[in-house]
């Protein structure tokens, strides 16, 4: 296959063997992920479902290569900050904070519903040999897992569709700041899991709040000291190298004072996509800023997606990723995903969505797609039966998601008359 072709050329000379063989697989890879995205074009489906089922056919036809090591730290460290970040870039603070109440409402209370909900459900199909002595918190690891959103598909159709940019900034801010939650919750958890660690409710909560607190403090701080030398350049070039040490040094400053590297980079992202790109860069700054880290995206996501492709594949060597159990096991996931959303959703729509136009509550719980976070968070396990459980567990909730909700978002705008045709300038604060 082409990673394996692209792999033998470009790693023929057995001097440079390990550096060669690496530089191929980023190569083949990144070769798979073009030639997909140069399809979507052709056939209209949305670049991150084409990506799924490209991992999906690279499993199922062994396509991948040999010898591919996916470590924790290069799922955590290399792609994790990109994505948040560039979340965070495109976020306007403003509108933002019209939306508020419902995307706190979602991003920490929705976020542990979801948590809780997902992780009853998928507690009754967790095999024996993979929860230790206890169910509980690996089925809630990965509740936390699946809770994180991934509305690129979706934010792609609301621009086609040009839906107004306040129901944009709902989604997506729910987006960047469950994203957050879901992954602290995460990392708690997985000590607790992996780990061994002893866990309380009491002492869950209070470390929840001091990584969030801690990294809010260190994303703060990055993003101004980032800012500050910003407005005293003039230097695309070097401004963008600026804000790739700010991506990932905020990430590792904060992890290394066990603070949330996740928090630290998303509040990074907003003050340079809210001040740092109005304020302290000119036009061209902003240009490059906003084409450079739309590239790394790309890059990011296609990669994800190839990996889990090349995951599944050795875990079929093991286990049938069409297994009864595993299949019962998506569908009873996901239906708890939607039922814990559709509790958050309609309520908080009732509440504080009195004045949403028509539609926008359908619209709203429809786009809690999931994407490339879990699964960058499902490869971050040590190899294990629970991650070669969790594994075809978590990409199959992400080919359904994408597939079902994401090809009939467009269906769902119309049927709701969700469009170009409402006025967001007359809708109200909440």
């Amino acid at each position: 296959m082409l990673c394996g072709v692209i792999i033998a050329v470009v790693g023929s000379n057995g001097e440079h063997g390990l550096v060669s063989n690496t530089v191929g697989l980023f190569v083949a890879l990144l070769g798979f992920a073009v030639t997909v995205g140069v399809l979507t074009k052709f056939i209209k489906i949305p670049y991150t479902v084409a990506l799924v089922l490209a991992g999906l056919l690279v499993a199922v036809l062994g396509a991948a290569p040999q010898g591919v090591v996916i470590t924790k730290d290069l799922v955590f460290v290399l792609f994790l900050p990109p994505l948040l970040f560039q979340a965070g870039l495109h976020m306007d603070l403003d509108l933002l904070r019209r939306k508020a109440i419902p995307v706190t409402t979602l991003a920490i209370p929705g976020v542990l519903l979801s948590m809780l909900v997902t992780g009853f459900a998928i507690s009754f199909f967790l095999p024996d040999n993979a929860v230790g002595s206890g169910v509980w918190l690996p089925a809630l690891l990965f509740g936390a897992m699946l809770a994180p959103t991934d509305p690129i598909s979706v934010l792609a159709t609301f621009k086609r569709a040009k839906a107004p940019e306040a129901l944009r900034t709902l989604v997506e801010g729910e987006s960047v700041f469950n994203d957050g939650t879901g992954v602290v919750l995460f990392l708690i958890l997985f000590g607790a899991v992996v780990g061994g660690e002893s866990l309380s409710v009491a002492g869950g909560v209070l470390e929840f709040v001091q990584v969030v607190g801690l990294g809010l403090v260190v994303g703060l701080g990055s993003g101004l000291i980032a800012f500050w030398l910003l407005k005293r350049l003039d230097d695309h070039v070097l401004e963008n190298a600026i804000t790739v040490v700010l991506v990932w040094g905020s990430f590792i400053i904060a992890e290394h004072l066990e603070a949330s590297g996740v928090i630290a980079v998303v509040v990074a992202g907003l003050i340079m996509g809210n001040y740092g790109t109005r304020l302290a860069m000119s036009k061209q700054t902003r240009e490059t800023i906003h084409t450079f880290w739309e590239s790394i995206d790309f890059i990011v996501n296609s990669m994800v997606f190839l990996l889990i492709g090349i995951e599944l594949q050795y875990v079929a060597q093991n286990t049938q990723l069409l297994e009864v159990n595993v299949i019962l096991a998506v569908a009873a996931t996901f239906l708890a995903i939607l039922a814990a959303r559709a509790i958050m959703v309609y309520p908080i729509a009732y509440l504080f969505g009195r004045h949403w136009p028509r539609g926008w509550k359908h619209v709203v719980f429809w786009s809690g797609l999931k994407g490339s976070i879990p699964l960058a968070l499902v490869l971050w396990l040590p190899e294990s039966p629970l991650r070669n459980f969790l594994l075809p567990v978590a990409f199959g909730v992400v080919l359904v998601s994408l597939l079902l909700q994401g090809l009939t978002i467009p269906l769902l705008m119309r049927k709701t008359g969700v469009g170009g045709e409402e006025v967001e300038a007359s809708e109200p604060a909440a």
